[in-house]
């Protein structure tokens, strides 16, 4: 497996992992737009950081993320957009290594990394995992339903 950085000849490949998320939500989430997720991908190739967990040629898993700062603060951190790998590759360690790889590149930048999980189940197992790799939950979020 390798963990490497995506170029936008990745684009649709990223595209149709975010769609395969989507639908595997659990809880009501808003409807994808196209041309808006399109845009965002882009946009996180080209100005933010978007890794690929890669076997064979093959994606099987994606973080992407931006810089960013808190409603109330100037200090930038870098935040996740998605983070996601296929359902049937989560006995790999690519999730491991995307977010391993993610804070050694938040290291580099000088920012601190701030991740979440929203919209799916097994929220205990997530949580657990992302403690293992020494964050600490801040919150919750809720949704009308």
């Amino acid at each position: 497996m390798i963990i490497r950085r995506a170029v936008p000849e990745d684009i649709s490949e990223i595209y149709k992992m975010l769609l395969d998320m989507h639908k595997r939500v659990e809880v009501p989430a808003s409807p994808i737009g196209s041309h808006k997720l399109i845009s965002v991908i882009n946009t996180a190739i080209h100005k933010g950081i978007v890794l690929l967990a890669e076997v064979e040629g093959k994606i099987i898993g994606s973080l992407g993320g931006m810089p960013n700062s808190d409603w109330w603060s100037e200090e930038k951190h870098l935040g996740d957009l998605w983070f996601y790998v296929y359902p049937d590759k989560r006995n790999s360690r690519a999730a491991i290594k995307l977010v391993k790889t993610f804070i050694n590149i938040g290291k580099e930048i000088n920012m601190k990394v701030k991740l979440g999980h929203f919209y799916s189940g097994d929220m205990e197992r997530k949580d657990k995992f992302f403690d293992r790799l020494g964050f600490i939950k801040t919150g919750s979020l809720y949704t009308e339903v």
